[in-house]
């Protein structure tokens, strides 16, 4: 007899209940959920006219039955669309039947007694948790069969934190109701005594953008139960609900390519779909809604961090601007010119576009647009992302607040008049005590930080050696029309990862100056950057005659690589010489400065090797590749090298110094 069989309450006679398997062994475990009250539903699946007969039924109150043995076919099921294909499941299925009006209501006691017993049913039969599935009736009668993962149960007993006096304070039952409300926008429920609700509490990520629900990500055999937030997306695997993982973390701090699999990608597809489909309660969706790593706006927001979307991609009604909001921000493009992106908090207030933008924004909170409202007034000037609400009145312990939910804080303003952040009050004890128990093996962990370049003076050359004989000279062999040519080096670009490129090229204070140009308030430009002449570059009339600034310590590097590309005779692939120190941020991330701001970064042949388009192929016109090898040998990376979409859109213009050679 099965452990499953021995924690069971027997029900009438297991043994000749149902039918025979004959000879099929179980291959998944499918969870059905009946409404009727327990005693109800167990005296009629012992009819012999029973239309469900499963193996085992849960009641509320955590008691399990067993109405069939495991070696015989329970009934009910029949045929379902499972694996791509339909199939009908009695004769293979483990059937397990809940007492709740949904799957996704079940009683505390029930997800406590699941999260425990089902890995244990799924592995007596050899399968995984990811074969316990759940039986869905769409609205043609049609069933399907999804991946099944139980909500999660109180993760940490209240006894394990310090409560103090056990009375919590007017301002942390004041965070609680404002939390509870935020919650409430997206549809979610706030739960204090669940693994979501703390982290995020705890962790500050931003207004939930949708319920915590079913289908969990089911990848490799494996199941990740998630929650998306503004600032990020949060998820466990399996059953371990405490060991609360980010995809932030995974995606890493530098995002350089959209993941083309495994976990990061697997949640950031999830992400969007669940925020849209909170979306879309509040506002039809309009434009196409999925996620697509070769699309400008999603790559950006990405980059940028701004959360998934939480419109489609769309174009305004008088087809002026194609729109998506995000959590964090508004992206844009003219119609006119479809490769660009924009974003809504980077454009000028008296641009004719500004207003209009707005009113597309606050679309998705169900709300009209009002920009003389002081809640939208104090949320451009603490830059908290798009509105989730329009302006709500609420009472909360007896007093009535206005109150506004944006993504990244919920606004309020009670009887003195007075506008403030949820985020200033402080938390309670629970949330204060919670921390995340590790994750029993990590799903995607991260790979470690290079250890930072040192700057160093490079060494002369050797008489008589030739720059040509350099290992990534040799190692990229001859030109050939290929999109994988030439290989990668092997170094990687500076990044703000642990402060790498503060340290080595100095720290830049600056302030936004229009669109992505800033202004440098500190004296970095004039102790790091020096006049360099480039004789090649005479030919250009945005040279000043063949000088450029230039970080003083990639200076005679960049020397050395236009001489270098003079003495293989490939100046005439060079058509046109874009730029190099300009204090900027990096176009898709206005967060971020682009190594442009630092001076080592210059852009050639833009035309031909536009952004987030594939580099020209060896032999087009433009095409720089066979300058990266050289490149490469003097310590430059090329941005032909970033695969952002997993489909070769990169940045071919653009050549950055990484390591002192």
């Amino acid at each position: 007899m099965s452990s499953a069989e021995t924690r069971a309450i027997v029900a009438g006679r297991p043994d000749r209940a149902g039918y025979s398997r004959a000879g099929s062994p179980v291959a998944l475990v499918v969870a059905v959920a009946d409404a009727r009250p327990a005693a109800a539903a167990l005296a009629a699946y012992q009819r012999p006219e029973a239309a469900l007969l499963p193996h085992f039924y849960l009641d509320r109150s955590g008691a399990l039955y067993q109405l069939v043995a495991a070696t015989r076919a329970g009934h009910g099921l029949g045929r379902a669309i499972w694996q791509g294909r339909v199939r009908n499941l009695d004769r293979i299925a483990m059937i397990v039947s809940l007492e709740a009006p949904t799957l996704t209501d079940l009683s505390e006691a029930q997800a406590e007694f699941l999260a425990n017993w089902l890995p244990d049913l799924a592995a007596q039969h050899h399968l995984s948790f990811a074969d316990v599935s759940m039986l869905i009736i769409d609205a043609h009668g049609r069933c399907r069969v999804q991946p099944y993962l139980p909500p999660p149960s109180p993760v940490v007993p209240v006894t394990e934190f310090v409560l103090g006096s056990g009375v919590r304070s007017p301002e942390q039952e004041l965070w609680i109701g404002l939390a509870t409300v935020t919650w409430r926008q997206r549809g979610a429920q706030l739960r204090l005594n669940q693994a979501f609700s703390l982290h995020w509490g705890k962790f500050n990520l931003g207004a939930p953008l949708a319920p915590n629900e079913p289908p969990p990500v089911a990848l490799d055999g494996k199941t990740y139960n998630f929650q998306v937030f503004a600032r990020d997306t949060i998820f466990n695997e399996g059953t371990q609900y405490a060991a609360v993982q980010s995809l932030a973390n995974l995606l890493g701090p530098d995002i350089g390519a959209i993941p083309t699999g495994g976990v990061s990608r697997a949640l950031i597809e999830a992400s969007y779909r669940s925020a849209l489909k909170a979306s879309a309660t509040r506002a039809p969706l309009e434009g196409k809604t999925e996620f697509r790593a070769d699309w400008r706006f999603h790559f950006v927001a990405l980059q940028a961090k701004l959360g998934p979307a939480l419109s489609g991609n769309y174009v305004t009604a008088d087809r002026a601007f194609a729109v998506q909001v995000f959590a964090g921000d508004t992206l844009y493009t003219p119609m006119s010119q479809q490769s660009g992106c924009f974003f809504l908090s980077l454009t000028d207030p008296a641009s004719p576009q500004y207003a209009l933008l707005w009113a597309e924004t606050y679309k998705v909170a169900g709300a009209p647009y009002n920009p003389a409202d002081p809640f939208h007034q104090r949320a451009l000037e603490l830059k908290l992302g798009t509105p989730l609400s329009g302006v709500l009145r609420e009472t909360i312990n007896g007093v009535s607040y206005d109150l506004q939910v944006f993504a990244y804080d919920t606004l309020y303003r009670g009887p003195d008049g007075v506008i403030r952040q949820m985020s200033d009050l402080p938390r309670p004890a629970e949330v204060q005590a919670w921390q995340p128990r590790p994750a029993v093996a990590p799903a995607q962990p991260v790979a470690p930080t290079p250890p930072p370049v040192a700057p160093a003076q490079p060494a002369a050359p050797a008489p008589g050696s030739s720059i040509l004989t350099a290992p990534e000279v040799v190692r990229a062999g001859p030109p050939r029309r290929d999109p994988n040519w030439p290989p990668l080096p092997e170094f990687t670009i500076l990044t703000d990862r642990n402060g790498q490129r503060e340290r080595i090229l100095g720290k830049i204070e600056w302030v936004r100056k229009s669109g992505d140009d800033i202004t440098i308030t500190n004296d970095w430009a004039a102790q790091n950057l020096v006049e360099v002449h480039i004789p090649q570059l005479a030919r250009f009339r945005n040279t000043n005659g063949g000088r450029i600034k230039f970080h003083r310590l990639a200076a005679d590097q960049l020397r050395r690589l236009w001489q270098a590309w003079e003495d293989a005779g490939l100046l005439h692939l060079v058509l046109t010489f874009d730029g190099a120190w300009w204090p900027r941020t990096i176009r898709s991330n206005p967060t971020t400065l682009s190594n442009h701001a630092y001076g080592t970064a210059f852009d050639i042949n833009a035309q031909w090797n536009a952004f987030y388009k594939p580099a020209a192929l060896v032999g087009d016109r433009g095409s720089v590749r066979e300058l990266v090898p050289i490149a490469n040998a003097l310590g430059f990376f090329w941005g032909g090298h970033w695969n952002y979409d997993g489909r070769g859109a990169s940045d071919g213009m653009h050549f950055e110094w990484a390591v002192a050679r």
